[in-house]
């Protein structure tokens, strides 16, 4: 990680303030969104010919806490069996 100088950081976080609420939300969405791009990217450099359904399950073991990940995979697991039973 960078060293960030603290006059920066000052000028930084008074941008920051400035922002509405709806614009920091919005910014910070879009570096969500460029992070899972960045991981997925690095997946599938990794396994090129790896599934969708595969890369979706490594993304979230990367993004997500372990224990949130593993309740989602069950979660999707779980609605996998009751459409097939439907």
């Amino acid at each position: 990680m960078s060293i960030r100088d603290s006059q920066t950081e000052w000028i930084r976080v008074q941008a920051y303030r400035r922002m509405g609420g709806e614009r920091r939300i919005a910014l910070a969405a879009e570096m969500f969104e460029d992070g899972v791009a960045i991981v997925r990217d690095s997946i599938l450099d990794h396994y090129p010919d790896i599934g969708d359904d595969e890369l979706r399950k490594r993304i979230r073991r990367r993004i997500l806490p372990r224990e949130l990940a593993l309740q989602v995979e069950h979660y999707l697991r779980s609605r996998k069996v009751q459409k097939r039973e439907q």
